[in-house]
């Protein structure tokens, strides 16, 4: 070979080591980039763990937001919406809390929802007479799968927290009145079969820590702590507004209960079961004479919340 012939070879193979070292173009790694940004698009919404707020429990109300039970309305008229699977918060609406939790964006934009874990009453001493009692309350279902389940409703709860020292049998005022209204309830609910296999509802709260059956054509709402009760939650068979709207009322008092635990009699005109509970306490359900049957089947139901779980 001639030594213009190498040279030519020479320059030849240089250009094609050259071009081989090229680096490759930004178009050769988009498939890379859009890889990498799919990645980062379908991870989950990030929680911030150990948020602390304080503020006061609110129904959720009608708004725009699909999350949440419940809101907490903090300071300058702001709030962020709540959600537990372990408490109930229809307990604490109207309270003034501490809650801890872990907190995210709503899936609509603008909004902050905090997952509880724990929560706090601020002011568990203090009561006011001027509480409200509306909002919405649960609605009935037929459907097995609430027997297992936390019942979530929103209802409405006064802020007193007065505790009941005594109640003598006598004093327990009964929901049912004589209105027109309440007695077709109380027929309405005489017709219903009365079927253990009916009972398909249940109504639990956390934080009482129970459980009651209730039948599966029945409305049934939480009033929380009042002026007279521990805890008050009422059943009927329409949509319940305000206390003394149900026929039958469930409540928790202090003290011992006057009969055996379990006992289910009629006393006048009503029929009244007694569950002895927790810490001095127990339930009185009461109702309707005509109501017993029916009576004596949440008394018998009544459980704690922990043996439901």
């Amino acid at each position: 070979m001639t030594t213009k012939h190498f040279s030519y070879a020479s320059a030849v193979l240089s250009c094609l080591l050259l071009a081989a070292c090229t680096p490759s173009t930004p178009g050769d790694t988009s498939g890379d980039t859009q890889s990498s940004h799919s990645a980062e698009s379908s991870s989950s919404i990030r929680e911030t763990h150990n948020v602390t707020y304080v503020g006061t429990v609110e129904p959720a109300g009608i708004s725009v937001y699909m999350e949440g039970t419940h809101r907490l309305s903090l300071e300058g008229g702001k709030f962020i919406l709540l959600e537990s699977s372990s408490l109930d918060l229809n307990g604490y609406v109207g309270e003034q809390v501490q809650v801890f939790g872990s907190l995210r964006p709503t899936v609509e934009a603008g909004g902050m929802i905090m997952r509880i874990d724990r929560l706090e009453l601020l002011n568990s001493d203090s009561s006011s007479s001027s509480s409200s009692e509306s909002s919405e309350s649960s609605s009935t279902t037929s459907t097995s799968s609430t027997t297992s389940s936390l019942v979530s409703s929103r209802s409405s709860v006064a802020s007193v927290k007065s505790s009941v020292s005594s109640v003598t049998t006598s004093s327990v005022a009964p929901t049912a009145t004589n209105s027109a209204e309440i007695q077709e309830q109380i027929t309405l609910m005489t017709a219903d079969d009365l079927a253990s296999g009916n009972w398909t509802q249940k109504y639990c709260t956390g934080h009482i820590e129970f459980c009651i059956s209730v039948h599966k054509n029945w409305w049934f709402k939480s009033f929380g702590t009042t002026t007279t009760y521990l805890w008050h939650v009422e059943i009927g068979t329409k949509d319940l507004q305000n206390i003394g709207e149900g026929p039958i009322a469930v409540n928790l008092l202090s003290g011992s209960a006057p009969v055996a635990d379990g006992t289910v009699r009629v006393e006048g005109s009503y029929a009244v079961g007694y569950r002895s509970w927790t810490e001095g306490r127990y339930f009185v359900i009461k109702g309707d004479s005509s109501l017993q049957a029916a009576i004596a089947h949440i008394t018998s139901s009544l459980t704690s919340y922990t043996e439901e779980e």
